[in-house]
């Protein structure tokens, strides 16, 4: 006689199987005309209102109120993300590791994953816009279809602007509806609550807590200031332009290695944004509407890596990949290793390879205009914007540019074994919070690492000073502090595998827009680590 525990197995794989599962490819939006529209900045698209705007906010609720067993649903497009763990798209059975999510994070696919993660979510953004647009009067309906056309998936620049969209933060939003006036919706922008069957356990295992929605800033903290004061003492300005300016290649880009890396920006969002909360859990982060907002800024700072780097626009070396729903651990990683769960109209697994040119996917970003510039246009282009959003006004940008200068810089690297997740790892230099190292629930094992300037604390003439002639030929002390988001304090003596060094760069900063700074001579010393003790 079959176990209570079989028949409910084969009962929930009963209910899976039962998903309407239509093959869905991942193309993006197509272009018939020669331009491409571009991806926005939210609060540029939330400024200008019109049509653009109301589609925008109409297709996203729709989404979310769509069935959660409809394929294409918010809450089936979100759960590819991570939980639920279930397979999708009919790419396949998952392998039964650790991880039954589809995401790879601290990883080299981590940037060409979620790229085809967004198009898929972008394409099914506007045929939603599509089919809501073909519902208003026939007068107007032409300029709404233009406009449900032309909708791509916006951005959150955080770099620029730290502070989280205002549109994130109102109960309701105001659209024109179907009839030409002006109608009062759910705002699809605040947080999203699960549908209460799959927090029963319709699609297996879900979250434990039974949280009903995607809280952000729980109390005694509140949205938006809390998320806005913690992304406010990031120097996320500072670290954006680092990225794209100092990196020698994709991985450093991507991942680091002793360097501040797009990936470790990122986690250091997922903390701070919804002040911990579902919005740091990589099971359950993709469900609040912020994930979209910052992924597709993720992505536009790799589209201007790759023009500024088309040598190393993506990854070469293979390497050992971590589990995922579908791919065991230590798996051979390369380029043309699949991106489930994503295909190709011909049924083909997408690939890094398959997803570098995001012409191919129907967007673009401003500066990015490959239709009608060269590639030296374009890069000259994005040089100028990366100085202007993110250069001109940083900490340590010198007022006499193109003089050769010193910057210091901190390593910081950690077995995250030794840690309990998520943490922060913050760095003090005379005092000063210098920088901080974002600590994630996964990976579960190994070693995640950042790099960042200490031009926060203090101008390069007082860090050589504090730093070095001070120190007297002996190691510089630094003060480390291990927080939970909670607050509480991981004992620094637990964490042997912490390891800090300094580092004396030479730097030429551009004299013109058009130009990035250039480095030069590198000098690495040690630092003496002591845990921080607040009076």
């Amino acid at each position: 006689m079959a176990s209570i525990a079989s028949v409910l197995l084969l009962a929930l794989a009963a209910a899976l199987q039962g998903l309407a599962q239509n093959f869905v490819p991942v193309t993006g939006v197509p272009v018939n005309q020669q331009a491409t529209p571009m991806r926005r900045n939210i609060n540029d698209l939330q400024a200008e209102g019109g049509p653009q705007w109301s589609l925008y906010n109409l297709a996203l609720l729709e989404m979310q109120r769509d069935p959660d067993d409809y394929q294409l649903s918010y809450f089936q497009l979100m759960g590819i993300h991570g939980l639920p763990f279930i397979e999708w798209n009919g790419a396949g059975p998952g392998v039964g590791e650790a991880w039954g999510g589809y995401c790879p994070h601290n990883e080299n696919l981590f940037l060409s994953w979620h790229r085809a993660y967004i198009v898929l979510f972008e394409q099914t953004l506007v045929q939603k816009a599509r089919q809501i647009a073909s519902a208003y009067p026939q007068e107007i309906r032409d300029q709404w279809l233009q406009a449900a056309e032309t909708l791509r998936s916006p951005y959150w620049d955080w770099a620029s602007d730290s502070n989280v969209p205002p549109a994130t933060t109102w109960a309701t939003v105001r659209v024109t509806g179907n009839q030409g006036l002006p109608i009062d919706i759910p705002n699809p922008l605040m947080p999203y609550r699960f549908p209460q069957d799959a927090l029963n356990g319709k699609y297996g295992p879900f979250d434990a807590q039974m949280r009903a929605e995607t809280y952000r800033c729980s109390a005694p903290s509140s949205y938006p200031q809390s998320a806005n004061g913690l992304l406010g003492s990031r120097p996320l300005r500072q670290w954006t332009y680092d990225i794209l300016t100092r990196a020698a290649n994709y991985s450093e880009f991507s991942l680091g290695g002793g360097l501040v890396s797009v990936e470790q920006i990122h986690n250091q969002i997922h903390l701070d944004a919804a002040c911990g909360n579902i919005f740091s859990e990589f099971a359950l982060t993709a469900f609040d509407p912020l994930f979209v907002l910052h992924h597709t800024q993720v992505d536009r700072l790799w589209s201007f890596w790759q023009v500024l780097r088309p040598d190393q626009d993506i990854f070469s070396q293979p390497y050992a990949g971590l589990s995922r729903f579908a791919t065991r651990q230590g798996t051979i990683i390369t380029w043309d290793s699949p991106l489930e769960p994503f295909f190709d109209r011909r049924r083909a697994f997408l690939t890094t390879s398959a997803v570098r040119a995001i012409w191919n996917f129907g967007y673009s970003y401003a500066g990015i205009e490959w239709w009608q510039k060269n590639e030296q246009q374009m890069r000259q282009d994005v040089t100028t914007l990366i100085n202007q959003l993110y250069g001109s006004n940083r900490p340590g940008f010198v007022q006499k540019r193109g003089e050769p200068a010193t910057r210091y810089f901190a390593k910081m690297s950690v077995d995250v074994a030794q840690l309990e997740r998520p943490c922060r790892v913050s760095l003090f230099v005379n005092g000063t919070r210098a920088g901080s190292l974002a600590v994630m629930g996964r990976p579960e094992k190994g070693i995640v690492n950042t790099g960042f300037g200490l031009d926060v604390v203090a101008p390069a003439e007082e860090l050589a000073s504090i730093l070095e002639e001070r120190a007297g030929g002996r190691k510089p002390t630094v003060e480390v502090e291990i927080r939970k988001l909670d607050g509480t304090i991981i004992p620094l003596k637990g964490v042997t595998s912490l390891q800090v060094e300094m580092e004396a760069v030479q730097v030429v900063h551009p004299s013109k827009l058009e130009e990035l700074p250039q480095y030069g001579q590198s000098r690495q010393f040690g630092a003496a680590v002591v845990e921080r003790h607040q009076s």
